[in-house]
């Protein structure tokens, strides 16, 4: 029965949940803080007359722009001229920053010196109070004073180490202006008041530029001026305050880049790679023009050498010592000397076991560095100098390499009882359909739920391996075996008809068959290509094949179910008065027009579905290449681009009309022309005669509120003589305004194309069932979802559609809207299936069958794909491509379970209707 079926698929559900919790544990960091006292008196034991801390400079700003990525700066033709001249007197690197490229973990890198897990994505709109050492607690304990100024989330994380402070809201990404104005105001009383150590300047415009509109917006440049103004004007600043105490120093960098889509997240080269610039009011030496890419994380130890502080407790960070040339070797040594210690320190603290050839090298390394350190001025030479820098940074490499390969651990016994479970949960579900007892479904259930809590509990205790873990375990075994053993001949008979049925459609197969065997075979084949990196870096080349396969084998299979033509000898129409002569020659002229129709639908289907691919180029390969929309984007085509959308407008409304009433038509036009108002309002369409209001919110605003009506509509009293056909239609017709509301303005071509697609396959005879029609939706809305523009980056996550509307920062609308529209075409495809259901004279049973269709589609990849994640977990791509496709698979789940729930309640409805 469905319910079993809806009981078991919630338990695939939680049990994933619970994966993706014990794969992306929340990394424990050492509470402990780095002392002055003890890390000079290691030092002096170690290398006795070592110099100890001493702080460089005055004054410093650290300048941070969101999204700032290198060739931002260092691109030869960069609007940031005066950035550059300054750079040209000091020293500059590109950094590389961690995945994943979002700013939580990128702010925490910046000031701990850690690497911070994946899981901090989810953490990014949720940040709490950071416990740990980073330089922002060493500056507090030392008595110096910090302020801050931009992105509120720091100030979510120290907000009780700095001095003074004010945050800016940095979701609210429809705005790039007053954002960085708010900013901006307060450096005329800071550098006036001088009473601070540090001060920190989060800029957010030009990540929210890049979120709306892409690095190639027009709006770049000039948002890049404006930075460089401000970084100009802030060390004009700096070099007045100087005096004739330390210099001051000017710190420039980006937290993370910005893909060429606008985004970030992933691990492209435009999204990890930031400039990192140094500029001091005395100019800093640099021997060589060429700097080594360094990591994100080396900012750490290097400013905390160049404050006089100790190192983080937790930072990964290598000293960067071309920042250090103007000090003597003996000052360079002796931070080297304190960078090692503090990491071998850390080695310690995560392995337990002691590293025997490290211990050795170092203490070798100690020695020299004594040896050296005893010598005369005259009596050392370069050489040995460059010998222990040589040393000193080969023990860095070393422990840095060990201590990530260390952080990365994972609690196995919990990740192999995930697996396990869903996969019984798998086999259950298979079993399902053969009916199986209600109260082994019970027992499997309460059994889960009882698992699931015990491994939460356990997982807070530290120790996952107890005897009612095996219990649980073997409960669920149990319940798989009994089911199995129940049903035991009902699965013999299972698969003989299933090896019967392949045995058919190999020997004497229809096209009809052929479709089925291609939606069987497509699905499982799709589930073996996850199961490598670069097949789910492009996973959109598999369902842009399938869906258009389908195509093909769907009317080739129309053309032979047909009735066939009448031989030839009797297709010669005779002009005779016989009505049987005039049937004889009308049936074949019929045959001929729907043959010709069928041509001319394949052929509508097939150019769409080519422009469709054409409009948004995504996968990782070939993203750089330039697509219809990037060049529809182009300010020059903004006209062209106006009357594209205009059109598919119209084209959508003709189509949609048939199906609707008078009212509902005009609510619709309505709608329609508040989805091209808003988008004119900001600046992506012209509107002639009619001012940008607000921009946009007002027009949006009226398109929800026309969304609602329209939905509601259905109940209203009509006397037209027009007739809707259903909740189904009105439902899709809603979405579809949704849909045009929420995508980028290029994407609205593409909705009018999936329209059409649609309408072609609602009123074309599917000569499927219907379990392999939600198969055939299914990969339509699989392929809608990369033809908008996603792949299984966050990065290509639009966070603009989460704004649409919206004057503040709220998170719960936010986060429906941003959810919405990132599965806005697997959502769409889904609402065209159950408007199809409308052409299948289905009973009880075809409803149960469907839905165990759907629940098995969408859950069989999902259980495949976690067992073969386990077993690659230390893949060199895991964080990057095989756990993004993971979070990418939980949300599907969420998505199709509810939209699931439909057809649950159709069974239920066709179950009472019947009678007795």
């Amino acid at each position: 029965m469905a319910v079993w079926s809806c009981w078991i698929f919630t338990t695939v559900v939680i049990w994933f949940a619970v994966f993706l919790t014990c794969f992306m544990p929340i990394r424990k960091e050492s509470v402990e803080f780095s002392l002055t006292d003890h890390v000079e008196q290691k030092t002096e034991d170690l290398v006795p007359g070592t110099p100890g801390l001493s702080r460089q400079y005055n004054k410093t700003v650290m300048i941070l722009i969101d999204a700032l990525r290198a060739d931002f700066v260092m691109a030869p033709d960069t609007p940031m001229t005066k950035t550059k001249e300054l750079i040209s007197k000091n020293v500059a690197f590109v950094a590389k920053a961690h995945t994943p490229t979002v700013t939580l973990p990128r702010i925490k890198a910046l000031v701990t010196g850690s690497v911070p897990g994946f899981v901090d994505v989810i953490l990014n709109f949720g940040s709490t109070k950071y416990e740990g050492d980073s330089i922002l607690a060493q500056l507090s304990r030392a008595g110096r004073r910090v302020v801050f100024y931009g992105d509120d989330t720091w100030i979510k994380l120290f907000s009780d180490q700095f001095t003074r402070f004010e945050g800016t809201t940095s979701f609210f990404v429809t705005d790039y202006t007053e954002v960085d104005n708010n900013v901006t105001r307060h450096l005329p009383s800071e550098l006036s008041s001088v009473d601070f150590d540090l001060m920190i300047l989060h800029y957010l415009g030009l990540d929210h530029i890049g979120h709306m509109a892409g690095p190639s917006s027009p709006l770049v440049p000039p948002k890049l001026r404006e930075m460089d103004d401000i970084i100009s004007m802030v060390y004009q600043s700096l070099i007045k305050l100087q005096g004739e105490g330390l210099p001051n120093l000017l710190i420039v960098c980006g937290d993370h880049g910005m893909s060429d889509q606008g985004s970030h997240g992933g691990a492209s080269y435009s999204e990890t790679r930031v400039p990192l610039v140094f500029l001091s009011t005395s100019g800093i030496p640099s021997t060589d023009d060429t700097k080594p890419e360094v990591d994100q994380i080396d900012l750490v130890p290097t400013l905390s050498e160049l404050l006089g502080l100790p190192i983080p407790q937790n930072s990964l960070g290598h000293l960067l010592l071309d920042v250090f040339e103007e000090r003597g070797p003996e000052e360079q040594l002796a931070s080297l000397l304190r960078n090692t210690i503090q990491l071998l320190n850390l080695l310690n603290n995560n392995i337990q076991d002691t590293d025997t050839e490290l211990a050795t090298l170092f203490k070798m390394t100690c020695e020299l560095h004594s040896e050296w350190t005893s010598l005369s001025s005259k009596e050392r030479k370069t050489v040995s100098f460059q010998q222990l820098k040589a040393q000193y940074n080969d023990i860095i490499t070393m422990a840095t390499r060990r201590i990530t390969k260390k952080l990365t651990t994972y609690d196995m016994p919990a990740l192999i009882t995930c697996v396990i479970c869903l996969w019984m949960a798998l086999v259950l579900l298979v079993m399902s359909r053969l009916r199986p007892t209600s109260c082994l479904v019970v027992i499997h259930v309460s059994s889960t739920l009882y698992l699931v809590y015990h491994l939460s509990g356990s997982k807070s205790e530290g120790q996952s391996l107890t005897p009612l873990h095996f219990i649980s375990v073997t409960a669920l075994t149990i319940v798989v075996a009994m089911t199995a053993l129940t049903n035991r001949h009902t699965i013999t008979g299972v698969c003989i008809q299933l090896y019967q049925w392949m045995m058919t459609l190999l020997c004497q197969g229809t096209p009809g068959c052929f479709c089925v065997g291609l939606l069987t075979a497509g699905t499982f084949l799709h589930t073996v290509s996850l199961l490598s990196s670069s097949y789910v870096e492009e996973e959109h080349q598999t369902w842009y094949f399938l869906s258009t396969s389908i195509h093909i084998l769907h009317f080739i299979s129309q053309l032979s179910t047909s009735d066939p033509l009448p031989h030839s000898r009797n297709t010669h129409c005779h002009l005779t008065s016989s009505t049987s002569e005039n049937y004889s020659c009308i049936r074949p002229h019929r045959q001929f027009i729907q043959i010709r129709r069928m041509i001319l639908e394949t052929f509508v289907l097939m150019l769409a579905a080519r422009i469709s691919r054409s409009m948004n180029q995504t996968g990782n390969k070939w993203l750089h290449l330039p697509d219809t929309g990037d060049w529809l984007k182009l300010e020059d085509n903004k006209t062209l681009l106006s009357i594209l959308v205009a059109g598919a407008l119209l084209l959508i409304l003709v189509i949609k009309s048939r199906q609707l009433s008078w009212l509902q038509t005009g609510i619709t036009v309505l709608g329609m022309f508040c989805v091209f108002w808003f988008r004119a309002s900001t600046g992506a369409l012209i509107l002639p005669g009619i001012p940008p209001i607000d921009n946009g919110i007002l027009p949006a605003r009226l398109g929800f509120l026309c969304i609602v009506i329209l939905l509601i509509s259905q109940s209203f009293p009509t006397k037209s003589s027009r007739i809707t056909t259903g909740w189904t239609e009105i439902c899709l017709t809603t979405w579809t305004l949704l849909h045009l509301t929420l995508l980028r303005p290029h994407n609205i071509i593409l909705v009018a194309l999936m329209t059409v697609q649609q309408a072609i396959l609602h009123q074309s005879k599917l000569v499927l069932s219907s379990s392999a029609a939600a198969v055939y939706y299914l990969w339509m809305g699989r392929a809608a979802f990369f033809l908008q523009g996603n792949s299984n980056s966050i990065a290509t996550v639009d966070v603009g559609a989460g704004y649409v509307g919206l004057r503040d920062y709220d998170a719960v609308p936010i986060a429906i809207l941003l959810s919405l529209a990132t599965y806005a075409g697997p959502i769409y495809w889904f609402l065209a299936f159950l408007a199809k259901l409308n052409s299948f004279k289905l009973s009880k049973r075809d409803l149960r069958d469907v839905y165990y269709t759907v629940v098995l589609t969408c859950g069989f990849p999902v259980v495949v794909y976690s067992g073969f994640v386990v077993i690659e977990r230390y893949h060199l791509f895991v964080w990057t491509v095989f756990l993004p496709k993971l979070l990418y698979f939980g949300m599907d789940l969420v998505i199709y379970s509810s939209l699931s729930l439909t057809l649950l309640f159709l069974y239920y409805l066709q179950t009472y209707s019947q009678p007795g």
